[in-house]
């Protein structure tokens, strides 16, 4: 049975690292088109499920005017049956694979089939991956923008905590080669049709903003020493949110219930300073409150729920937090239980 995915901006992409840091290639409508898909895969998903786009949903998403949108989307499906994705699982093992193995036009919908290889890439739990909200990459006009958005923004997920600056060196080579530059480039072609273009687009569109700096050896510039940093664009309209929800115990905790009840995610991670043992929180169907500790789950009725709110509204009024829920992370922090 064909799945019709309900493509919206607020989707959040999960990408494990190794699809960010494969090496590929596709134009900006083909990028757009594989990102909402992921957006729209579930673990609970069947192996051989067939997912369907509906083209006039995609073209308003997407901020498309043009009237050859059919013409456009079949050229772009052309792109990601004929550029493959190269995956680096090991230093000497990787995959070749295409997005999807076929698509198939029909009444302005599309549907896709996954190759089998690369679903457990794009679906299946992994240790690392990276969260962004859809509606960062869809205003963006290069394809280059894409990419660096999702690198740079992996980096600093990774390393980023309570909003502070990242820094991380890249290697020129190693950019070409994940962004699949063409040879034919110099590097004031990169600087300008790359760097340039994807720092101007990020500042203007995305969560995060980004500056560089050029590394040379000798003569020629190897290295690139990337300073990426929350947008204050969109730090100013977060702060605004949290002034929202946490103007009083009730906005805090229908927040909470909003975003992470019964999504199977842990909203809060803390480390007992007693006992030394992490413990996670999440929010069942119900609104009340869960604790993971390794395997043992521990579930609270309604008046110890109620009492966990309570210390986590202090605890989150009162520090940045804040940042990680809206940015959809759970950081581990030191907890009095």
């Amino acid at each position: 049975m064909a799945k019709v995915l309900q493509v919206k901006e607020d989707l959040e992409v999960k990408k494990s690292e190794f699809i960010v840091k494969a090496r590929y290639k596709l134009n900006t409508l083909s990028l757009k088109f594989i990102t909402s898909l992921i957006a729209g895969l579930k673990r609970s998903d069947e192996v051989d499920e067939e997912y369907v786009f509906k083209v006039t949903e995609f073209k308003e998403l997407t901020g498309l005017h043009r009237k050859d949108i059919y013409k456009a989307v079949e050229l772009s499906l052309k792109e990601i049956l004929s550029k493959p994705l190269k995956i680096e699982i090991d230093e000497d093992k990787f995959l070749m694979v295409n997005w999807v193995s076929s698509a198939y036009y029909e009444d302005g919908r599309v549907s896709f089939l996954i190759d089998k290889r690369l679903r457990p890439y794009l679906i299946e739990a992994q240790k690392k991956f990276l969260k962004y909200k859809l509606e960062n990459i869809l205003p963006l006009k290069s394809g280059y923008s894409i990419r660096m958005y999702e690198i740079l923004k992996d980096y600093y997920n990774t390393q980023s905590r309570y909003g502070n600056k990242v820094e991380k060196i890249i290697e020129v080579a190693k950019l070409r080669e994940m962004l699949e530059i063409p040879k034919s480039y110099r590097f004031n072609n990169i600087k300008i049709q790359v760097l340039e273009k994807s720092k101007q687009e990020l500042k203007e569109h995305t969560d995060i903003i980004f500056d560089y700096e050029e590394i040379k050896t000798g003569r020629k510039v190897t290295h690139l020493k990337f300073t990426i940093q929350l947008n204050p664009k969109k730090l100013k309209e977060q702060e605004q949110e949290v002034k929202e929800y946490l103007k009083s115990f009730k906005t805090f905790t229908d927040y909470l219930r909003k975003n992470w009840a019964g999504n199977l995610k842990f909203f809060f991670a803390g480390k007992d300073v007693t006992s030394g043992k992490e413990l996670f929180f999440g929010i069942d169907n119900k609104g009340l409150l869960y604790s993971a500790t390794g395997a043992e789950f521990v579930n609270y009725n309604a008046i110890e729920s109620k009492e966990k709110y309570i210390k986590f509204y202090k605890v989150f009024k009162n520090s940045q937090l804040w940042q990680d829920l809206l940015e959809n992370q759970t950081n581990l922090v030191d907890i009095k239980t």
